[in-house]
């Protein structure tokens, strides 16, 4: 699969509108982030006009003031149904801005993790760091239901083949490690702590 292909300067003016409409009230736009279009390739990967899960439909892109990067993603569960683990419908993350911070995912992977509610706190994050996400029986089922807390919700290396997520965000394994070791060692050096991910609808081009 081709990387992603869109012009810098269109996802800076996407990052901005959706910041404008999503981000935390009073916080200057970030100079590094991330901005993950859900169903980029909606239209030539699986079903026509549907959002797939399972497949790397997706896109992320990372912008910060020296670097632009653009990778194949998954921001949604391989599958819907019902999550045995939690007990409860996989979550999907919601359209929003929502913040990370550098951390192993599992303990071992590099990774950029959801906060825990000390850790947003101790930064000011707004909403103490909760994520907004849809309990997903199925696409379009009226039992469907939107909750907001700590999931542990990371960005995280997937699989080689399968998107390996019961609602995190991940990145095909071979390129995964490439595009976080960038954001880790670009906003370590810069001393940004926290790195905010836009998540928006697709397709964008």
């Amino acid at each position: 699969m081709t990387q992603p292909r869109a012009p810098r300067a269109l996802i800076e003016r996407l990052f901005d509108e959706h910041w404008s409409t999503h981000g935390p009230a009073g916080l200057p736009r970030p100079l590094y982030y991330i901005l993950a279009p859900r169903g980029y390739r909606r239209d030539s990967m699986g079903k026509v006009g549907v959002n797939d899960f399972g497949i790397w439909d997706d896109a992320m892109f990372y912008v910060s003031p020296t670097t632009y990067l653009a990778e194949n993603a998954n921001t949604d569960p391989s599958r819907d149904g019902w999550n045995a683990g939690a007990g409860k419908p996989m979550a999907v993350l919601n359209v929003g801005v929502w913040p990370f911070r550098r951390g192993p995912h599992k303990g071992r992977t590099p990774a950029l993790r959801q906060m825990t509610e000390e850790e947003a706190r101790l930064r000011n994050v707004p909403n103490d760091g909760r994520f907004s996400v849809t309990r997903t029986y199925a696409v379009g089922d009226p039992r469907n239901y939107i909750e907001a807390g700590y999931y542990a919700i990371n960005i995280h290396p997937g699989g080689d083949v399968g998107t390996s997520s019961e609602g995190c965000q991940t990145l095909p394994r071979k390129r995964a490690d490439k595009f976080l070791q960038t954001v880790w060692d670009e906003t370590e050096a810069a001393g940004v702590d926290v790195i905010w991910y836009g998540l928006i609808d697709g397709p964008i081009v």
